[in-house]
């Protein structure tokens, strides 16, 4: 065999090797994932409704793919607490538009401020259930707690309280009887203080109440030990915090959770509820 046969032999095994190597003769096995709306991000919310026209909460919805052409999604919705028309509207209805080009959009929800007496609290299920793009398996239900929500403005919480009662375990309830807040100081954007004579109707100085409404699901109430009253058989009481209570900056309402105490032991623990 001559060096001439054998570099032909070698040119027609390399053409044979680089045909075999085609990196597009698998190119009709591409898999291509089917469309699937799911909801984005994360699976759960917490909507503080305020006494706003403007006041909404977006659930985002995505999609796994993106069109050329707009899409409509549709959803359920449940509520475990029996929400409905009085707390909370649907702008848009159960349905929803991805945009062509898009693979995110939301649900707009309008909470109804006046559907929140006092601490109702209400959670929403949604369900994504069809439409242009079947639902996944995958992160398809959201879960959203909404409250109503009041900015606290200090200042208002000052003047009488005709509505105070002191509960105490194993005790008849007492009251009402009245107290008068005669100051609020902000301590930083979300905390301050009240100032309230005649707290366990004791007609003593006014007691100091801290507030703190830095988590917005959770108003607290706090008192530092300090003098009460003079109590005529005992002597100087002092009131001291146990835990913390609540406020509401919607209904201007207090509970203080505390305990009384002179030199020679405990009256116990109380809680005073405070309202107009």
């Amino acid at each position: 065999m001559n060096r001439f046969y054998k570099l032909m032999i070698a040119g027609a095994m390399a053409t044979v090797l680089f045909a075999g190597c085609d990196k597009n003769e698998n190119i009709g096995n591409v898999i291509v994932p089917p469309s699937q709306a799911h909801f984005a991000n994360n699976l759960a919310g917490a909507y503080y409704v305020q006494n706003d026209p403007a006041s909404v909460f977006k659930v985002p919805v995505g999609t796994t793919t993106i069109s050329s052409s707009a899409r409509k999604v549709t959803f359920s919705i449940t509520s475990p607490t029996g929400a409905g028309a009085a707390q909370y509207s649907l702008p848009g209805g159960n349905t929803i538009t991805i945009p062509a080009g898009k693979a995110l959009d939301s649900i707009t929800v309008k909470g109804n401020f006046a559907g929140f007496p006092g601490s109702r609290t209400d959670t929403l299920t949604f369900k994504i259930t069809g439409g242009d793009v079947a639902p996944a398996t995958y992160n398809d239900t959201y879960k959203l707690v909404m409250t109503k929500y009041c900015n606290v403005v200090l200042s208002s919480f000052t003047g009488n309280y005709t509505k105070c009662f002191d509960i105490q375990t194993g005790s008849p309830t007492y009251g009402p009887y009245a107290i008068n807040i005669t100051s609020a100081v902000a301590l930083t954007a979300t905390t301050g203080y009240v100032m309230m004579p005649n707290i366990w109707d004791a007609g003593g100085p006014a007691v100091r109440v801290n507030l703190d409404w830095t988590n917005p699901a959770n108003f607290t109430t706090s008192i530092p030990a300090q003098f009460l009253y003079n109590d005529p058989t005992y002597g100087a009481a002092t009131i001291t915090g146990v835990g913390t209570g609540s406020f509401s900056s919607c209904d201007n309402t207090f509970s203080l959770s505390y305990r009384v105490t002179v030199s020679a032991g405990s009256f116990g623990n109380f809680i005073t509820t405070i309202a107009r």
